[in-house]
This record gives C-alpha cells, structure tokens and sequence, in this order.
C-alpha cells in the first residue's frame, strides 16, 4: 500500500473519531434519556402530606409539561423551583416541601423531554425559559397578588437567570451551582473527562445543537443578563467540590453583578450537593432569604403550623 494511502486512511479515521467524540457530547449534554418504566414510579407531593395539585402546562412553542403546585391559600409569596440537567422534578421535592411548610405557594415543574413533559431536545435553558414563563403566567393568574421569586439548580439557576431577565416580576433568585457560560462549561468537562482539547469537540457539537434546534451555545451566556437582573437580590450557592460546574463560575457572576447579592460557598460539597450537607441549615438560610425579599413571617408561620399540629 502506498504511503500517500496509509496517510488518508489515517486520517479518514481521525476524522471519524473527531465526529464520533463530538457527537457523544452532543449526545450527553442535548439529548434526553430515554423514557423508562420506572418513570411512573417515583415519589410526589403526597409523600410529603402536601396541599398540593398536578397542573399540565403549555409552553409558547408548544410543549406540554407538568407541574406540582404546593399551596398555601391566601400567601402572595411563591418561590418557583427549576430542576437541573436531566434531572426529574421529583429530585427537588425535599426542598418544595420544605419551603412549603415555612409559608411559600411552591411550583415544581418539569423541562420538555423529562417524564411528565413532551419528549424534545435538551438546550440548557435556552428554550427551557419558555416553560419558566409559561409557570410564571400560571402563577399570576392562579395566585392573587404573587410575589415571586425563584429557585434554580445548576442548569436550573440559568434557567432562572436567563428567565429573570425578561420578567421584571421577579423579585428574588436563589442560584445553586450556575454556569456562568455554556460553551465554557462544556469544553472544561470535556477537558476534566478526556484529557483531550476541549473546544474542537464543542464546537462541531455546537453545529449539531444549531442543525437539530436552530439554537447556538452562545445563546446560553448566564453573565451576559446580569444587568438586566438589577437591582433585584440574588443569592449564589455553591459546593466548594464542585467538579462539574467549578465554583468559579458563582464567584465570577457574583463578582460581574451590581445588585444586591450574596453568596455562600460551602466546602467538601459536590455538584448541587449544599441541601445534602446540612439541610436544616440550607432550608433556613434559602426560606429566610425568600422571606426578607418576598415578604414573609417566617417564624410566625412556623409557630402556627406547630400549634396547630399540637392541637
């Protein structure tokens, strides 16, 4: 075999190993899993002995999803709760219930192409808004007065970042573990995962993303919206562990925004692994931020609800 061949066979088949690691981080961060049967049998709000009801929702482009509203009759005071990357709405319910029990009207809702929600791509909140918007409309209408504020995990809390910015309603945001740019985040896993340059990979996955959505990575820039969240409070945690999104990225939203913030890093916690450090302590420290920009008596609600269980 000639020398000129043996070159274009090798390099035919780096081409087909370029396009075949692209396309496994385009699989892993774009497309949904797939569904399963043990879908249908996961916990809900009932476990909890929560007030509460199932909502089916319609997003603007037309994807249906689920929601659970945790209700508390006559409270203005909501806090809306947006999941992480492929995670299941059920995978929030400890904290919904929670912030349910201190006083708030909780929603936690699913993404297009999780259980309970039409199957489609996976954008990292870049359509994912929409169905942020589409609860927020829901909440405006359903509870009189709402005062609202969000919560958001991981790609959650750029969703709420990336929501927020739109939604001058918005009074408050509690932000675990955000990116603080989308491209970035990936082409650092990339590098973490496989030693290997991070940005050829991404941005042929990239084309992918644009070819199958008609959306780009540099849609997804967190640190680009900051200043349309002002003068609201925003809140940053995050695991001080953190191998899949470096804590870096709160610290440079936190450092590149003008409003009101705070920012809790807590060391030996992983990827949104702060609520499993210390959960009474996340609990009252999320509740008593909620509280303080929402308007509500935390402490007076509790004592109620203990005398009337005592009763």
């Amino acid at each position: 075999m000639r020398p000129e061949t043996y070159v274009a066979l090798a390099g035919a088949a780096l081409l087909v190993l370029y396009v075949a690691l692209s396309f496994q981080v385009y699989r892993r961060a774009f497309v949904p899993a797939r569904p399963s049967f043990l879908d249908d049998f996961t916990f809900t709000p009932f476990e909890f002995q929560a007030d509460y009801e199932e909502v089916e929702l319609l997003t603007a482009d037309g994807v249906n999803f689920g929601a659970w509203l945790f209700r508390q009759p006559g409270s203005p005071q909501t806090v809306i709760v947006s999941g992480g990357h492929k995670g299941q709405r059920q995978g929030s319910l400890g904290i919904s219930a929670a912030l349910w029990r201190k006083g708030f009207n909780v929603i936690l809702y699913s993404y297009r192409g999780m259980p309970g929600s039409d199957r489609a791509p996976i954008t990292f909140g870049i359509k994912e808004v929409l169905e942020l918007q589409a609860v927020i409309a829901f909440a405006r209408k359903r509870i009189s007065n709402a005062r609202i504020g969000l919560l958001g995990f991981s790609m959650g809390a750029v969703v709420s970042l990336l929501g927020a910015a739109g939604e001058p309603g918005v009074q408050a945001l509690v932000l675990d573990s955000p990116f603080s740019d989308l491209r970035m985040l990936l082409i650092e896993n990339v590098r973490r995962t496989s030693k290997l340059p991070g940005s050829p990979f991404v941005w042929l996955a990239d084309c992918m993303l644009w070819l199958r959505t008609k959306s780009w990575m540099s849609e997804c820039s967190p640190r680009e919206v900051l200043s349309s969240l002002e003068p609201r409070p925003l809140f940053f945690i995050h695991g001080g562990a953190d191998e899949i999104t470096s804590v870096n990225h709160s610290r440079r939203l936190y450092d590149a925004y003008r409003g009101p913030r705070e920012i809790w890093i807590v060391q030996g916690a992983p990827h949104t692994g702060a609520y499993f450090a210390d959960r009474p302590l996340y609990v009252e420290r999320v509740a008593g931020f909620f509280a303080r920009h929402l308007g509500l008596d935390v402490s007076g609600h509790l004592r109620l609800v203990e005398e009337e269980e005592v009763s």
